[in-house]
């Protein structure tokens, strides 16, 4: 199932609440992204149907495995965009908002050679590939 980025902002905020808590409800979710709660159940009704995550009988939110990958990709794509735009001279908040903006609209190829690239140290020409 392919996400819509709202999809993925959930994904993400749960696994950031949950490296945070431990254990989260949709309460929690609504709260970090400044939404309400009906539409965190219409995404976590979205994202069960679709095998990202599981509520439990005491209405917490577990991550699938496949939820669990989605979410560190995201994360991971989220904290290189930011870190990359303050190490550039971005204020943390702008970079925070951009940072989210630009994580959902980036191919995977293409995070894949920025990332290469950065940790290359800016080669003047690459490979290609």
């Amino acid at each position: 199932m392919k996400l819509h980025e709202s999809g993925e902002d959930y994904l993400e905020a749960i696994f950031v609440l949950q490296q945070k808590k431990g254990m989260v409800r949709s309460v929690d979710v609504s709260q970090h992204l400044g939404v309400k709660k009906p539409s965190v159940c219409h995404a976590v009704s979205i994202l069960e149907q679709g095998g990202f995550l599981v509520k439990d009988e005491d209405h917490f939110l577990h991550l699938t495995e496949t939820g669990r990958e989605t979410a560190e990709a995201i994360y991971e794509r989220h904290c290189y965009f930011k870190n990359w735009l303050i190490e550039a001279g971005v204020e943390d908040a702008t970079a925070e908002q951009e940072a989210c903006r630009i994580e959902h609209d980036i191919s995977e190829q293409s995070f894949q050679k920025l990332k290469r690239w950065k940790e290359l140290g800016h080669p003047e020409e690459t490979n290609g590939d």
